[in-house]
């Protein structure tokens, strides 16, 4: 299998929505200062300003109103337009002073602070840790994970869902635990994670979030594959892209599956409630005609 070579330092960038729900939309405002009057400075401005706006205490009330909220969706926080530059800045600051921290955007900078509900010193800290990540693990082509791909067991979905979604679809029935090769999996995952979030910044109507559809018709223990599943869920969605996994459709899942839930469910703790058992009709009901994933459209009672 051929590997990506190294590539020059650049600028980490995980791809914003275009357009996001207010939950998760881009900080494009310009920063106020508290006594009103004109704009004071606009987001990711001078070291000089980010210097000032860092010194600025976060006021506790913003803790309080972005609390994270889990229930049958993930949603990121959000703080105000000036209490989020006041974050950015702090968090700039927190990552100058690291040596050997890779560079990154704005915006991803922002989206680590909601992550954190607004506690820069803890954004900065997961931040830095998936830059370092994502910097060692290099850049990822198609062709470091042909094999992965070549069994068509989990792909990104063409069409966005009706809430501006991107979709990862898995056909666990093609996921065959002793054929696959663990690295080349985690390297597919992340890969799909990176495509959504491309996807999303190249339409109008994406959202930020990741929809995933698991076709679970006849699994069986040969699909179990608890070390992707914990790779997935622990490494990529709660810890290098948080909030990103909004939530799981889990289809027509069979009897089989329940002792395997049973171990996979405390492993995830409260975000276990983010995955729905379902049936087709309710995944189907999420996208506009014609767009649903084929494998939900297609065999027996389809």
């Amino acid at each position: 299998m051929a590997m990506a070579t190294s590539a020059p330092a650049a600028t980490l960038r995980v791809p914003p929505p275009r357009h996001a729900r207010p939950a998760i939309a881009r900080p494009t405002v310009r920063v106020q200062a508290r006594s009103g009057g004109s704009p004071a400075t606009r987001v990711g401005a001078s070291p000089a300003t980010r210097s000032r706006l860092a010194s600025r205490p976060l006021p506790r009330s913003v803790i309080a109103r972005a609390e994270e909220t889990v229930g049958d969706k993930v949603v990121n926080a959000s703080g105000s337009a000036e209490e989020e530059a006041a974050g950015l800045a702090a968090v700039r600051a927190a990552l100058d002073k690291s040596e050997g921290c890779p560079p990154v955007d704005d915006e991803t900078v922002v989206w680590f602070l909601r992550d954190r509900r607004m506690d820069a010193a803890a954004a900065a800290e997961k931040l830095e840790q998936f830059l370092r990540w994502r910097r060692d693990l290099g850049p990822i082509s198609e062709s470091d994970i042909e094999q992965s791909l070549r069994t068509n067991a989990a792909y990104v979905h063409p069409h966005l869902d009706k809430e501006g979604r991107a979709v990862i679809v898995v056909e666990i029935q093609k996921h065959i635990l002793k054929d696959r090769d663990l690295a080349a999996a985690q390297k597919h995952a992340v890969w799909a994670v990176e495509k959504c979030l491309t996807m999303m910044e190249e339409d109008a109507r994406g959202s930020g979030g990741i929809y995933a559809v698991w076709d679970m018709r006849g699994f069986s223990g040969a699909n179990a594959d608890l070390d992707l599943a914990k790779f997935c869920i622990l490494d990529v969605f709660r810890k290098y892209y948080p909030k990103r996994l909004e939530q799981v459709a889990a289809v027509d899942s069979p009897w089989a599956f329940k002792p395997i839930w049973a171990i996979l469910k405390p492993i995830i703790g409260k975000y276990s409630s983010v995955v729905k058992f379902c049936k087709v009709q309710d995944v189907l009901d999420n996208f506009n005609e014609g767009e649903a994933p084929a494998c939900l459209t297609q065999g027996e009672g389809r």
